[in-house]
């Protein structure tokens, strides 16, 4: 059988519902942000007021507190959870939204209320503008797939656009390449050889420019000029993201992006967008673990809940967490 019968007598799928992929989405983030809030700001004063001054008195208190080492660390891994559920879910509304112009005014009116606990949170002050919240990127996204179908799928273009397909191909490799560096400051050949930034825009257009042209050769006008309007649409609201430095940023337009467009394969589109997030962020990879709910997932909406509730548990629970950490003389306060 493909389903039980519920009290009501309607018959219903077997699997998880959307519902309870958005909670299992904010327990996640919870659990992220509460390390994030709390435990590594206590951890912060806690190697400041030990006085740590060698690289050998920093390696023996972090090895002899584990609790306070270990754990947010691990908290984070499981935080990451959260990211491409949300990415997920964004895109499964998108596809099923009566209304794009009123999905996105939600998410931007949301990220406009969700600023201030955001930057209490993170930055410890009331106005912080080097870093904004991850609203801001799920309404950039947002807008990246409804440019890539209303310039792409949805409108007649002359054949000739299909010529932009290897500018188009550059940029987005370049754009890529930029993510892969700013994502991984600290990797060892970044120490050692200091990459700067322009190599690895230079190696991922030539790299992307390879791979679409041989996987495009047999295309027709109309297939490469989509491409030209995912691969502008990406570039463009990925970089803004990077200007606005949105949490995620421009990695997070990327996975949104890569979601949608293999959408119809729902496990492999969630696949691939956890691929794109590990790839430009090592930390990312627990994330593959939400496959196995996503797998799951029966494609029903679920237990119906005001939708603002879930809006609203970001900034609130936030804005809480700071409070609590506050209280607890764990984090300071500024205007900016």
């Amino acid at each position: 059988m493909d389903g039980i019968m519920t009290m009501s007598g309607v018959e219903a799928r077997r699997g998880i519902n959307g519902t309870t992929l958005k909670i299992i989405a904010l327990v996640a983030m919870f659990i992220d942000h509460f390390a994030a809030v709390i435990l590594e700001n206590k951890q912060a004063l806690l190697m400041n007021a030990a006085h740590l001054d060698s690289l050998d008195e920093q390696v023996a208190w972090v090895t002899s507190h584990p609790m306070w080492t270990f754990g947010p660390i691990i908290l984070r891994l499981i935080g990451r959870f959260g990211f491409p559920l949300f990415v997920y879910l964004l895109v499964e509304g998108y596809t099923h939204t009566r209304s794009v112009k009123k999905y996105a005014l939600n998410l931007a009116a949301f990220a406009a209320i969700s600023e201030i606990p955001f930057d209490l949170g993170f930055k410890n002050k009331l106005f912080y503008p080097g870093y904004q919240n991850v609203f801001f990127t799920l309404l950039l996204g947002l807008l990246c797939i409804w440019a890539m179908d209303e310039f792409g799928a949805k409108r007649e273009w002359n054949k000739k656009v299909a010529m932009l397909f290897i500018p188009s191909t550059i940029v987005l490799g370049a754009f890529i390449g930029y993510l892969f560096s700013v994502n991984n400051p600290g990797m060892i050949i970044n120490e050692v050889m200091k990459i700067p930034v322009y190599v690895y825009c230079a190696v991922g257009a030539l790299v992307t420019f390879i791979v679409w042209t041989l996987l495009g050769r047999g295309w027709d006008s109309t297939r490469r000029i989509n491409f030209v309007a995912a691969a502008v649409s990406i570039s463009v609201f990925g970089m803004i993201a990077e200007f606005l430095k949105t949490d995620y940023s421009g990695m997070g337009v990327l996975t949104i992006a890569v979601m949608y467009i293999f959408r119809s394969q729902k496990a492999k589109a969630f696949a691939f967008g956890c691929t794109v997030l590990t790839i430009l962020n090592l930390s990312e990879v627990t994330a593959f673990f939400m496959l196995i709910p996503v797998r799951k997932y029966n494609g029903e909406r679920g237990p119906k809940i005001n939708k603002y509730i879930f809006y609203a548990f970001y900034p609130v629970h936030i804005g809480l967490l700071y409070l609590v950490a506050y209280a607890l003389g764990v984090v300071g306060f500024a205007i900016k």
